[in-house]
C-alpha cells in the first residue's frame, strides 16, 4: 500500500458520492463516515441525494479529486464534516441519529 495513504481504509474501498461530482458539476462540501457500516459518503448539500444519480467510486478517486478530503482521514465513525465552499475549512460533528 501507499506509504503516504493517509487513511485506514484501502484506497479502492468504495465509497458513496453522485454522478454531479463527478462530473465537475457539484463540489463536495459534505462527508458523512456512517456509524452502522464504516461507509464513506462524500456528497454536496444543495442537492437531495436520489439514488438515480448515486455512484460507487474507489476512495482513492475522490481523493485524487479532492486532496483536502486528506484532512478528514481521522473523522470517526458516526461524523460529519462540511464546508462554506472549496478552499474553505472542514468543519466537524458528530451526526444526529436517523429517524428510524
Amino acid at each position: 500500500m501507499d506509504s503516504d495513504w493517509p487513511f485506514d481504509d484501502p484506497p479502492n474501498v468504495a465509497v458513496f458520492t453522485t454522478r454531479q461530482i463527478i462530473r465537475g458539476e457539484h463540489i463536495i462540501d459534505y462527508v458523512a463516515h456512517d456509524d452502522d457500516d464504516g461507509a464513506w459518503q462524500f456528497l454536496n448539500r444543495a442537492v437531495d441525494f436520489e439514488m438515480a444519480n448515486a455512484m460507487l467510486v474507489a476512495l482513492s478517486a475522490m481523493v485524487e479529486r479532492d486532496n483536502s478530503l486528506r484532512e478528514l482521514r481521522d473523522l470517526p465513525y458516526g461524523w460529519c464534516a462540511w464546508r462554506e465552499g472549496k478552499g474553505q475549512p472542514w468543519h466537524r460533528a458528530r451526526k444526529e441519529p436517523e429517524a428510524e
